[in-house]
């Protein structure tokens, strides 16, 4: 028997990472397959091998506009820190650890938005300041690979109802 969703709605996989690039819908992916109850982890080898051949530099500016949309202050800034803007006029593609970190940073931001159940809760606690994380904004933290981790722990806790 397969359980639901408690809360949000669970990104579902469409598709290959090919033609049409979505970040969102790659981000999507990400969490659905390694969800620890309702993903299997099967698509992640497509998602591996799609940010190993270098995400298109189209990502960067979606993950931008993501964040404005949440409310992330100098957005601008925030994702010259993954990918220098002049970087970005010279690339069609990313390398791989670039692309890594915007879709660590998308996956978070998806994470949210399924625990919390919509944007307007993923956008306040992304964006606040948590006692967890020593009073940093979870969307700051998601930047590393440790403090990604850091910040889905606190939200597969909330969305499980265990002490973090």
């Amino acid at each position: 028997m397969t359980r639901k969703p408690t809360s949000g709605t669970m990104p579902t996989p469409h598709g290959d990472c090919g033609d049409s690039f979505s970040l969102t819908e790659l981000a999507g992916r990400m969490v659905r397959e390694t969800h620890p109850v309702y993903g299997d982890g099967s698509g992640l080898e497509a998602i591996r091998e799609a940010v190993a051949d270098g995400l298109p530099a189209e990502a960067v500016r979606q993950l931008q506009a993501e964040l404005k949309r949440f409310g992330v202050r100098r957005a601008s800034d925030y994702v010259n820190g993954i990918v220098p803007r002049a970087t970005l006029q010279r690339r069609e593609r990313l390398k791989e650890d670039e692309g890594e970190a915007v879709l660590r940073v998308a996956s978070v931001v998806a994470l949210a938005v399924y625990v919390g159940g919509g944007d307007e809760w993923a956008a306040e606690w992304l964006t606040g300041r948590h006692p967890m994380l020593g009073g940093a904004r979870p969307i700051d933290r998601a930047l590393s690979a440790v403090g990604a981790r850091q910040v889905e722990h606190i939200l597969y806790s909330l969305h499980f109802g265990l002490p973090a």
